[in-house]
């Protein structure tokens, strides 16, 4: 099995669907991963370009193989969103679409070495860009003190039990020594907790009680929120007038983000956790109209795309068309 089978894009028939018209386009894949989305637009429109960004090395290697397949259709870059403006710098409304997937790859979940899921023993480590010398999940998890690591778990993991959580960590630690991998900090957490589960997805499975705490870890080790702040303020810019914005987040931080970016609302760092009234929010809105959104509604995964890609059932797509 290669890499890239082991990933099934998220709502793609949606994302398709939006995308899609009878003539030459041009689209800017902001989170390219193991390629589903790429490919699906490069296989439906056989007169379309993809541009391709990826801050993991590893999925830009797998773009470069897959560019191989579309000669002069895919063109794949590595770097971050907040890099967009130099990476872009003379595309300034130049892309008929613009796709932002937040998601963590299959791809990336699936390789223990990465640390990111607790389903596979690794290192805690975490980052998005293994060349990054950003601090990672282990520097976290053992050289915070306790307040600061219940902080991270209740504005970025939203897990109500972050002081119970951040005190048997450094419990754990200041007994037995760090903590090493993944396995070891869920089970820490899990036991910390009761050893139950604390919640149930859509398809009614137990939620391991480290899940939120794992997220917290992985949005400071990489910046995700203020990347993913900077990202759509950026892609903005690249995006033609008329052309489509399309967002998928996977976490109440994430489309908190994407929501507000669309109805105009500026928000800055200490503001991605907080809530605003609606008031505050259509003022605020009213202020800087750049889109009309064309989801009232949330798009989510239906019960066959559940079924056949568990993942899905965190996802929630949103788009508009730059006015």
């Amino acid at each position: 099995m290669t890499k890239t089978s082991l990933h099934i894009p998220v709502l793609l028939e949606h994302v398709l669907k939006i995308f899609y018209r009878n003539e030459r386009q041009i689209f800017l894949d902001l989170t390219f991963g193991a390629g589903g989305h790429t490919k699906g637009l490069l296989n439906q429109n056989e007169n379309c370009i993809v541009y391709a960004l990826d801050r993991d090395q590893n999925a830009i290697e797998l773009a470069h193989n897959l560019a191989k397949e579309y000669p002069k259709r895919l063109f794949p870059f590595h770097g971050q969103f907040s890099q967009l403006k130099t990476i872009f710098k003379d595309k300034e409304n130049y892309f008929d679409g613009i796709l932002l997937d937040a998601g963590t790859s299959s791809m990336q979940l699936n390789d223990p070495q990465r640390g990111f899921s607790f389903r596979h023993d690794g290192p805690l480590d975490m980052r998005m860009n293994l060349k990054s010398k950003s601090v990672t999940a282990y520097d976290l998890v053992n050289k915070l003190d306790e307040t600061a690591l219940s902080r991270i778990i209740r504005l970025y993991g939203e897990d109500k039990r972050h002081r119970k959580i951040a005190r048997c960590i450094y419990q754990w630690r200041s007994t037995f020594g760090p903590i090493l991998t993944t396995t070891q900090l869920a089970n820490v957490i899990k036991v910390g907790l009761g050893g139950n589960a604390s919640d149930v997805d859509k398809l009614n499975r137990p939620i391991h009680p480290a899940t939120k705490t794992f997220q917290a870890l992985r949005i400071v080790v990489n910046d995700e929120l203020n990347e993913l702040y900077n990202g759509l303020e950026q892609a903005y810019t690249l995006l033609k007038p008329g052309g489509t914005l399309l967002c998928i987040s996977f976490h109440s931080l994430e489309d908190r983000i994407i929501k507000r970016h669309f109805q105009g609302i500026v928000l800055h760092p200490d503001e991605f956790s907080s809530n605003l009234d609606e008031t505050s929010l259509r003022n605020q809105a009213e202020k800087q109209i750049r889109y009309n959104i064309q989801t009232k509604h949330i798009i989510q995964a239906d019960d066959n795309e559940l079924d056949e890609n568990p993942k899905s059932r965190s996802a929630k797509l949103r788009y508009g068309i730059k006015l």
